[in-house]
Parts: C-alpha cells; sequence; structure tokens
C-alpha cells in the first residue's frame, strides 16, 4: 500500500513540475528599416553586435507577457544595449537580473 501511494505521489509530481515548465523564452522582433544591433544564437541567447561577448555578463530581462509564469529574453552584451533591444522590440520591461 505505501509502494503504491509513493508511486501515485511521484507521478503526480513529475506531472505537475513538467506540466508548470516553460520555455518562457522571448525573441525580439525585428523591425524593417531599422539597424539591426544584436543577432539571436542557436540558444536563443541574443548577442549584442560590436560588443566583446565573452567578458559581458549575462543578462535575464524578464518582459511583460501573457503566461502565468512569466516571460524573458536573455541577452548578452552592455545591460543598456539589452535594455534598448527590448523598447525596440516594442516588449515592456519589468526587471532584469545579471549574472554569469
Amino acid at each position: 500500500m505505501k509502494k503504491t501511494i509513493g508511486l501515485t505521489l511521484i507521478v503526480f509530481a513529475v506531472s505537475f513540475l513538467t506540466s508548470c515548465a516553460s520555455n518562457g523564452l522571448v525573441l525580439p522582433k525585428t523591425i524593417p528599416g531599422t539597424i539591426k544591433t544584436y543577432t539571436v544564437n542557436q540558444e536563443g541567447t541574443v548577442e549584442i553586435l560590436g560588443q566583446d561577448i565573452k567578458t559581458k555578463p549575462m543578462h535575464w530581462l524578464y518582459v511583460q507577457c501573457d503566461h502565468w509564469s512569466g516571460c524573458y529574453m536573455r541577452c548578452q552584451g552592455e545591460i543598456n544595449s539589452c535594455k534598448k533591444v527590448v523598447k525596440d522590440s516594442g516588449l515592456q520591461l519589468d526587471y532584469v537580473v545579471s549574472g554569469r
């Protein structure tokens, strides 16, 4: 009986966690007629052109969206450049978390 309850709880926990998991990743929109100042790599990270990406920290820019757990744009470069990409894409910035 205990094994059945334990197994049921494990199955429930795994299904709950996978249903709650969300990519939440937002990619910037390119506006026609503007100079492109960034690229998006294969992992979905926005890389600011003309900046030394290796020495700049990674930023997670959380933006307003309809998803319950929120959405973010991952960006590598100077923070002001990353904020400009968010603004130019028509997204509204909530807050920024920076790190390596």
